[in-house]
């Protein structure tokens, strides 16, 4: 049998350990990436832990739906999309540096309290064309005076991808900035897509330990990744405590002034072309289209194509 989008019944209902399986990989098919064994254990979807012991004989008997080569896993008649991995891995190198070359300069912003990779570089799915997007995460009260300084930056340095821009590899894209008052903001979407969104992100870059916060501040994915334990989030390679102390002292005594006229500019030149933007003045999460509700209408939809329970 060759995986296509017609239905697939199975001869027998699957166990608990099958379902995990076959649902962590059917999400991942979404996005057409093949996964190790050690990514489907650790991003395994299920509503309870399993053994380990279980999880391996499961990935035996399901041989005649999913496929192993090269030592990544898919659905069966997909095997492609293990190729294209496998030649995409100097890009993912290449975007990796540069995006540690970007963090690195904006570091040295002292709004500025984590930096991580997030979206495609940060599970190792890119292709030459793609861009690198951000996760930044900065002081209370300082969300649209830390991204002006963070987006003229970025275009000084010749990286920052703006809205109208048709080449966009390699650029840098800050799509997400909050403050350290709304870490758990996206509780506000507790599923499947979200949690992996939060436990792919890599970490480059934090000040006062503000991964971790992060983290335990979104423990709810572990009902939905229950591999995933927040023991397992150690933090960045770059930590970096009281850094520049003088210039933290300048923008305390001036947050509201620089805070107020930065917010002011910044709504006006979003409010001419927002569609679905989240801009409050603790988030700014520029997506205006909807992967959320997309990737999960198709896991639902590609789960019922294979027997599978779809109350996720």
């Amino acid at each position: 049998m060759r995986y296509d989008n017609t239905s697939y019944m199975p001869a027998r209902k699957y166990t608990a350990s099958e379902q995990a399986i076959l649902t962590t990989i059917i999400y991942s098919d979404i996005f057409s990436f093949p996964l190790t064994k050690d990514e489907l254990w650790k991003f395994l979807i299920s509503e309870k832990k399993i053994a380990r012991e279980e999880f391996e004989k499961s990935l035996s008997l399901l041989q005649k739906i999913i496929t192993y080569k090269n030592g990544y896993y898919c659905l069966f008649g997909r095997e492609d999309i293990i190729r294209k991995r496998q030649q995409n891995t100097s890009e993912v190198k290449k975007k990796m540096k540069r995006a540690r070359f970007a963090a690195k300069k904006l570091s040295r912003i002292p709004t500025i309290v984590f930096i991580g990779i997030s979206g495609g570089l940060a599970v190792e799915n890119v292709t030459k064309d793609d861009d690198i997007d951000l996760v930044i995460i900065v002081k209370t009260n300082t969300l649209f005076m830390s991204r002006l300084l963070v987006l003229s930056l970025l275009q000084y340095l010749g990286i920052r991808r703006t809205r109208t821009l048709k080449k966009t590899a390699d650029t840098i894209c800050t799509n997400l900035f909050f403050d350290d008052s709304a870490l758990s903001w996206f509780g506000n979407h507790k599923d499947i897509y979200t949690a992996r969104e939060i436990a792919q992100i890599v970490p480059l870059f934090e000040r006062e330990e503000m991964y971790q916060k992060f983290i335990k501040a979104n423990i709810w994915i572990e009902k939905y990744l229950p591999n995933i334990r927040i023991s397992e989030f150690s933090h960045p390679g770059k930590r970096v405590e009281g850094a520049h102390l003088g210039l933290k002292r300048f923008w305390t005594s001036q947050n509201d002034g620089f805070e107020y006229l930065a917010r002011k500019l910044q709504m006006r030149i979003m409010k001419t072309h927002k569609t679905k933007e989240i801009v409050t003045k603790h988030v700014l999460a520029f997506h205006p289209n909807d992967y959320r509700v997309k990737a999960l209408r198709q896991l639902r939809l590609k789960m019922r194509q294979f027997g599978l329970l779809t109350n996720i």
